[in-house]
């Protein structure tokens, strides 16, 4: 399934998505407007804005409700581009022990399902097999879904802390990708700004992309298998 995903073509349909979510929903809002909007939410909830966000997180990885990516988005728009990457990125690791505490440990009829599906018992061979670097890929396809990843993550027997680690370093290009599109929203009013935003997703695409082909080949990933 995660072959037939185009990447590149996935990521312009999301800044469209983007560009059509503002759109709509601020259409009279010229960028300092909305920029006003979002700095009058801040101030209305101070630091404690990033705590609610985190715990929005952590019971959507829990119980399974896949808006991870918009949130991430969400921290771009409010924050900016860099500190809504440290949110974002805060916000993964949240998820990480959120899904794997609740897949392991609370509702592990979502283990026996997700375990029985074609796709997720390869990826376990590859873990068993390759050792962390299938983790380490499997984070960095930031166009699979976290919540996806996650759920998969905690059916391996890979300990939390090391987890964590992974997520830490595999998911941060991800997260940066998705701050940025969330920064272009209260940047369209300034044609080189919001080129700039999208220009880091996609140029942390292609070296994602690179990055994962060469280490497939490098050590064999997925040539051998049944």
């Amino acid at each position: 399934m995660i072959k037939k995903i185009n990447p590149l073509l996935l990521l312009v349909v999301l800044s469209i998505l983007v560009f059509l979510l503002r759109a709509f929903l601020f259409p009279d809002y010229s960028d300092t407007a909305l920029i006003g909007f979002f700095e009058k939410l801040l101030t209305a909830f101070g630091m404690l804005s990033i705590l609610y966000l985190l715990l929005i997180y952590f019971v959507c990885s829990f119980f399974f409700i896949p808006i991870l990516i918009p949130l991430n988005i969400v921290c771009g728009a409010l924050y900016g581009p860099f500190l809504g990457s440290v949110v974002s990125l805060s916000g993964i690791l949240v998820s990480c022990v959120a899904s794997t505490i609740s897949v392991r440990y609370v509702f592990k009829g979502m283990a026996n399902l997700a375990s029985g599906h074609k796709e997720v018992k390869k990826f376990l061979k590859q873990i068993d097999r390759y050792g962390f670097i299938v983790a380490i890929i499997v984070r960095l396809m930031f166009f699979v879904p976290y919540l996806l990843q996650n759920i998969v993550l905690a059916l391996t027997t890979i300990r939390l802390d090391k987890l964590l680690l992974l997520t830490l370093f595999g998911a941060m290009p991800g997260v940066v990708s998705y701050s940025f599109l969330g920064a272009g929203l209260v940047s369209f009013d300034d044609g080189s700004t919001y080129a700039f935003y999208l220009l880091v997703p996609i140029t942390l695409l292609v070296l994602v992309t690179l990055f994962i082909n060469k280490a497939r080949r490098q050590f064999d990933i997925g040539r051998n298998e049944d």
